[in-house]
Order: C-alpha cells, then structure tokens, then sequence
C-alpha cells in the first residue's frame, strides 16, 4: 500500500509498504480520508518526543472496514460489518486506569494515539488494535456526511471537549485567538450552545477576512482588537493558535476572574513558563488546559453534524491525494497562506 512515512524533522516521503494483516481481534480500515491537522505540520516541522520514527502520521481519519477478525466478527455482530463506513476516535485509552473508568479517556494515563505511537492515517489502509474497539474508538458514520466531513468530526469532537470542560454562557463575552480551522470551530460551536457576544482575532489579515466571510461578525486582525473588545475584556478566552504571541494575548484580554482554556500545544523547544502567577493570583483567573477527546465526545460531535445543527462544509478548502500531500507538508507557512484544512484522500 501507498503510505506517508515521516522519517524525522521535514522529512517525509510516499512509500510503498505491506498492507497491514489483521488478526482475529482487529479491522482493517480502508482509509477514505484524512485531514491535516495543525499537529501534523507541526510534528513534521519540529518533531515529538511522543513519536518513534518511522511512522505514518494522520489522526483525522475516516474509512471503511475491509476486513474484521473472526472475534471481532462473533463479538461485534450487528455492530460491525465489511463495507461499513467508521470514523476513528483516535486517542485509544486502555480501560483500565482511574480517569478510564472516570470516563476521562483522553488523559488516560497509557494514552496511545493514531499518528502518534499506531500508525496513522495518512496511508491506503489502517489496522486497528483491539484495544481500540473495546474502548469504543470505532464509531458508525452515516453515509450523509462526505468523507470530508467525516473526517472533521475528530477536530470538532476536541472542541466539544475544550467547551464542555469550561461551560459557555451566552452572557459571557467569548475570545478566540487563532481563525485557523480549530478557532472557526469553536465559534461555530459555540454560537450553537448559544453565546451572544462572541469576539475572534488573528495576526493575519487573510484569515480574518475569511472568518468574516463564514459569519464571524467581530474577527478582527490583532491590532485592532483592543479598540473593539470592552475594557472589563473577555470572561472566556480560547487559545486556539499554537504560538507563544497568542498566550500572551489571552493574559492580555481576560477579565478578572474570566478563564483561559489553553486548547493548542507549543512545540517542544518552545514550551516553556510565559505565564505570570502574579496575574493570575491577584485577578482571579482560571487557565484549564484541554487535549484530545474520548469516544463519548466523538460521538456528540458527529451527532451534531450527522443532525444539521452545525456544518462543516465550509471548512475544507481542498482535497489533495497522497502524493500531492507531500507537498503539502513542504509548503512553508502553508496554512497562513490558505486557510482550511486539506483533506488527503489515500485511495484516490
């Protein structure tokens, strides 16, 4: 099969490896798609320690199933079936662990993720552990979504997280820095749990003009915000832009006694305390941090979806095959210039 094999920091090439056989307690998967996520161009960009290479990165995955193992076909009947379309909620927990049985998966503490320490998505076909289906990581997709679409309920079921871990009220006036995909996403979700008074910014000017263009009224480019938000600022801020300049906007932004919902990681090299305790002593604040999602909160995500109540059509901005997607990858700055996610289908 035809897959992405990162090898190490900006390097990356399409190879040809054996497709994966699955054992009597696995799937196959034949990938229909994958989207690049923000993740993915920054581990190709600055690598993880998370990450033995080589791999196949891609964690936004949609499929469907090519072949299941005897067990799986006697314990899944009516459950599963060969040709049946699945998205893949991609952390798998193991089931076992206090915040597993607390229904905390995504902070499992032997959390292993497609893309990460399994192969991931970015190839023909995706073998799928065990482990994964126990633990509900194998989720019916309706066909009245697009593969596209489909593999957008991964990124929009970690919003779902970020937003049900702090609430939002449509009494709060709500920042997101960062109009990339994820910052879209989360307007969009949040104006359907109601908020009023939702506010976005971005250092680019070509992602707020297309933030406006999908109905973000109050998108703004960073220099102006100052002139538009209230003085009191915003009771909730999302960091939904994997940059040093953007935690220290949201420091900048937030009201007293507001939280700050730390949603985009920093690379390695770059994590380090930008954060001033003083503030957050003497004004009250709450900074929650929010990574991944379970398999409860991927299917909250596609039952919105699946239901009409918020689209994601508007969010893909072009489909590429794998051996146009390296090229991707190799395009500095890429999603400054084209706001969107691209989506790799393998099988094309």
């Amino acid at each position: 099969m035809k897959a992405l094999m990162f090898n190490g920091i900006k390097d990356l090439e399409l190879v040809d490896v054996p497709v994966p056989s699955a054992k009597s307690d696995e799937i196959l998967i034949k990938v229909e798609a994958c989207s690049i996520c923000g993740s993915d161009l920054r581990i190709f960009n600055h690598g993880s320690h998370r990450i033995q290479k080589p791999t196949i990165l891609g964690h936004e995955i949609v499929g469907t199933i090519e072949f299941m193992g005897d067990n799986i076909r006697n314990k899944y009947e009516g459950l599963y079936s060969e040709g049946q379309r699945v998205g893949i909620s991609p952390a798998i927990p193991c089931g076992r662990c206090y915040w597993c049985k607390n229904k905390q998966q995504n902070v499992c503490d032997n959390l292993k993720i497609f893309g990460y320490e399994f192969w991931g998505g970015f190839s023909q076909f995706l073998l799928i552990p065990f482990t994964a289906i126990e633990n509900g990581c194998v989720i019916p997709v309706p066909e009245v979504l697009s593969p596209g679409e489909a593999a957008l309920i991964e990124p929009l079921a970690c919003v779902v997280n970020a937003q049900h871990s702090v609430g939002v009220s449509p009494d709060d006036t709500i920042l997101i820095i960062g109009a990339g995909v994820m910052g879209l996403l989360h307007f969009k979700l949040a104006s359907l749990y109601g908020a009023k008074k939702l506010f976005m910014c971005d250092k680019l000017p070509e992602r707020i003009i297309n933030a406006k263009a999908l109905g973000v009224e109050n998108a703004y480019v960073n220099s102006e915000l100052k002139y538009r938000l209230n003085k009191r600022g915003a009771d909730l801020v999302i960091v939904a832009a994997g940059t040093k300049s953007a935690l220290e906007d949201a420091f900048k932004y937030v009201a007293k006694r507001g939280k700050i919902v730390l949603f985009a990681g920093l690379p390695d090299a770059e994590d380090r305390q930008i954060i001033s305790s003083n503030q957050i002593h003497y004004n009250e604040l709450s900074i929650v941090g929010t990574h991944g999602s379970t398999p409860e909160q991927y299917r909250e995500a596609l039952r919105i979806v699946s239901e009409g109540k918020l689209s994601l059509k508007d969010l893909i901005k072009e489909k590429v095959t794998l051996e146009e997607a390296v090229s991707i990858f190799e395009q500095q700055n890429f999603l400054e210039n084209k706001p969107g996610r691209v989506v790799v289908f393998p099988n094309k």
